[in-house]
């Protein structure tokens, strides 16, 4: 209440000297506000005790400015008002955040019917998905409790009464899963899509959504990523983000009264920073790639997730945090896109994944950089090249291990283009290893998807080297001779009749060269040019356009 109302909060039931605490986050309120202090950092906790404590980050924390904006987004909501005004009137029972008369409602709306997993997907099958999920998957986004999920997914078939974690959920797991079992559940997949689909668009999105709705909605943004178009992506990203902010989870500690706090399990603070990290990683980087807005929530102060041994998931939310200067509303400066290709380089990766999306996100700075300066130095693409062509090893790696991942495909396609685009001889150098790659994809995987890709990035090349083909003819027309000194007029050959007056033996000897004895090229006889240039009757029209064979005997070291 006195965060809300913004009252001082302390108690003063019998006189007596302010307790040193209340002194203190006084302190820290008026600090917050002047500006004259930054924000205390909490105690790290940790949902498992594998996590290491985060490092303390003020990255999207929210200042005055940005509260006022909050104050401001909830005085707007008459939702928000009703629940506020309940507290104000009594704390422990006031109404819950509920649409009293947001309209007339409906009493028609059922639920989708949406078939139990157990009907489609044996024990077995569902614990063989989940295995490969685990080993290839949560290390790079590790947003799941895996002890926990486990132990529900156990209690699925044996106990269904005393199972906490939704269908949907499990759904998910099973189809990223079988993305990397080789093709052995593609008879049963498109099921398993199916029922999370119905699934999540009959609960999460028609009732207040829970943490694991959001984690559900990354799941299938990552298989969507895999396997469908950018835009189905770009909207099941965005549910992901709209849902965060409904439960709150973007936040350290809630007192909003449109995020009141809930007490689930899955709401512990770690699982809660990787749900919502994962989801803001996966959401922008689906925008910039789709050329699309994306979610930009307010108030945001989750910290960082801990690290962790065998999980990567903190190493690519670093690389994302890297990656947050190509918001399209930052501005285009040279040196800060030269600046954001030096830290992608000097990034240390330590997975073949990671390194996809590092390469990726350099061809994404070389495109910014081009809006800023097309004219690139050579130690930028030098950079630029580096950068790439490790990527492409890593391409190469994963399409061996059969490993789906988007930027698989995604990363040689685009290297093509950039280096076509670059078009400067070290980057065409190495357009044939960006090809290699993509064939190796294409020959791996097999799809039709992948085909066009590999048709496209050839088309390219062959539109790329047919326009150079034409340059170079066009550089050659200007190495033809003119026909009229190839062959010369007679009347151009004729000579003067009579030597001018003033005028040496050896300039009537340059006049006449082409036709009489040609002058030999150990003459050491002197000539006045001077006397040539003011001569009215010297034949200006034959010395220019008549071969003179003897021409090097005036100048012996090829210079006149």
């Amino acid at each position: 209440m006195c965060t809300q109302f913004e009252y001082k909060c302390y108690f003063e039931k019998h006189p007596r000297k302010r307790s040193k605490i209340v002194e203190h986050n006084e302190a820290i309120h008026d600090g917050l506000v002047s500006g004259k202090i930054s924000p205390p950092e909490g105690p790290g906790r940790s949902g498992c005790s594998v996590f290491a404590k985060p490092e303390p980050t003020g990255e999207d924390r929210p200042g005055t400015e940005d509260a006022t904006k909050l104050r401001s987004m909830e005085a707007n909501s008459g939702i928000a008002f009703t629940r506020l005004l309940g507290l104000r009137l009594d704390p422990s029972s006031g109404p819950k955040l509920f649409t009293f008369g947001w309209n007339l409602g409906s009493s028609t709306y059922t639920v989708p019917y949406s078939p139990p997993i157990t009907d489609f997907l044996a024990q077995d099958q569902m614990h063989r998905l989940a295995k490969l999920y685990w080993a290839h998957v949560h290390p790079l986004y590790g947003f799941l409790d895996k002890i926990w999920v486990q132990e529900q997914m156990s209690l699925r078939w044996a106990r269904p009464s005393d199972c906490k974690i939704p269908d949907h959920v499990l759904a998910g797991i099973a189809a990223v899963g079988a993305m990397f079992s080789g093709g052995s559940f593609d008879s049963i997949l498109p099921r398993i899509v199916d029922s999370q689909k119905i699934a999540l668009e009959g609960c999460s999105s028609m009732q207040p959504p829970t943490v694991l709705d959001v984690q559900s909605w990354i799941l299938r943004t990552m298989y969507l990523r895999m396997t469908d178009h950018p835009h189905a992506v770009w909207m099941a990203s965005c549910t992901a983000m709209h849902l965060i902010e409904s439960v709150g989870i973007h936040q350290e500690a809630s007192s909003s009264a449109l995020h009141p706090p809930a007490n689930e399990h899955m709401y512990l603070a770690e699982i809660r920073r990787r749900t919502f990290w994962v989801a803001r990683m996966l959401n922008t980087w689906v925008s910039f790639e789709y050329g699309r807005t994306r979610v930009a929530l307010r108030g945001i102060t989750s910290e960082l997730p801990a690290f962790g041994e065998g999980d990567f998931t903190r190493e690519y939310i670093d690389l994302y945090s890297i990656s947050c200067c190509l918001d399209p509303e930052r501005t285009n400066q040279q040196g800060q896109w030269e600046d954001f290709l030096k830290q992608l380089e000097a990034y240390e990766v330590k997975h073949d994944v990671i390194e996809l999306s590092k390469a990726n996100l350099t061809l994404c700075g070389y495109r910014r950089l081009r809006l800023a300066n097309p004219i690139l130095s050579s130690e930028t693409t030098g950079r630029i090249i580096t950068v790439s062509l490790k990527g492409l090893e890593a391409a190469r790696r994963m399409a061996a291990k059969g490993m789906p991942w988007w930027h698989v495909a995604n990363v040689p396609f685009q290297v093509i283009c950039i280096f076509l685009a670059m078009d400067v001889r070290e980057s065409l150098a190495n357009i044939h290893i960006a090809v290699r790659a993509l064939e190796e994809v294409v020959q791996r995987f097999d799809t039709v998807a992948l085909k066009e890709a590999l048709k496209t990035a050839r088309f390219l090349v062959r539109l790329s080297k047919k326009r150079k083909e034409e340059d170079s003819d066009v550089l050659s027309q200007s190495l033809k001779k003119d026909q009229a000194a190839e062959d010369p007029q007679p009347e151009n050959l004729k000579r003067p009749q009579a030597q001018p007056n003033g005028v040496s033996s050896s300039a009537h000897n340059l006049a006449g060269a082409a036709t009489e004895t040609p002058v030999s090229n150990t003459s050491n006889e002197d000539w006045n040019m001077d006397q040539i240039l003011n001569n009215s009757d010297f034949d200006w029209n034959y010395f220019l356009t008549a071969d003179m064979p003897a021409f090097n005997s005036f100048a012996p070291d090829g210079t006149m």
